[in-house]
């Protein structure tokens, strides 16, 4: 199969929601009761169609069983899970203004929030599917960088209407982007197939983003741009830490270096 049903599908269910959203401005936000439904169509769009087009060819049950398969996922790959979370109590003595008071109950629903708004609805697809099919025929590392150019047009939308992420400058959101893509993408390679550290590292990374508010980087700006040469180093760090245990150059016309 190519991922061209995929691409299709996917946009087809986020764009229907993000008809929704931009059609009805009391749902431009998910943390209204009036958005959250749309936001979630949207948001699962990836995850979806990964489910839908796995029930036709009978891939289902292995699809689901990746998102919590743990015996394949090494060492090295639970480091790249909570580097996100400290990278931010790394970087916290930079914020531009005083930290905030953080109550363990909004902690719980900001977990919550991000696994339904994020990677429960994004990684079955982009890893768990695209990837999957794009490695076997392409470097990984082509493949990560492929699907994050694919992931920030996924995004895109979101810049045309009053909505949290339009708040952050798009070039910084998009060296995230790819930053993200190429972490994630390694750390599924290494992980023989589980999209659960996909989850996780998608998971963490939208939890620092958030919890950096509360760090004292108040403007989403300042938190982009402080964490963004970070990420990227983390990026370069992921190539260098697939090469060293794979012998993978990332990209299928480079042969593996002596």
């Amino acid at each position: 199969m190519t991922p061209l049903p995929f691409l299709i599908l996917t946009f087809a269910i986020s764009l229907a929601g993000f008809a929704c959203i931009a059609l009805i401005p009391s749902a431009r936000s998910p943390e209204t009761a009036t958005g959250l439904p749309f936001w979630i169509v949207m948001v699962w769009g990836p995850s979806l169609a990964a489910i839908i087009l796995s029930l036709r060819s009978g891939q289902l049950a292995d699809l689901l069983g990746r998102a919590v398969k743990i015996s394949t996922i090494p060492l090295s790959v639970w480091a790249l899970v909570i580097a996100p979370i400290l990278l931010l109590l790394l970087l916290r003595p930079l914020a531009p203004e005083d930290p905030s008071p953080l109550g363990l109950g909004l902690i719980v629903l900001m977990v919550g929030l991000n696994l339904v708004l994020g990677p429960l609805g994004e990684e079955l697809g982009w890893r768990g599917f695209l990837q999957e099919h794009l490695n076997r025929r392409i470097g990984w590392l082509e493949a990560s960088v492929l699907i994050g150019a694919i992931w920030l047009i996924w995004h895109l939308p979101l810049w045309t209407i009053d909505s949290p992420h339009a708040k952050i400058a798009l070039p910084l959101f998009a060296g995230h982007v790819m930053a993200y893509a190429v972490i994630i993408g390694g750390a599924y390679t290494l992980s023989g197939g589980s999209i659960l550290p996909a989850i996780l590292i998608h998971l963490t990374v939208n939890l620092a983003s958030n919890l950096a508010i509360f760090a004292g980087f108040r403007d989403p700006n300042a938190w982009f741009s402080a964490s963004l040469l970070p990420y990227l180093l983390l990026a370069a760090c992921t190539v260098a830490l697939v090469y060293a245990r794979t012998g993978s150059t990332g990209f299928r016309w480079l042969p593996p270096l002596p």
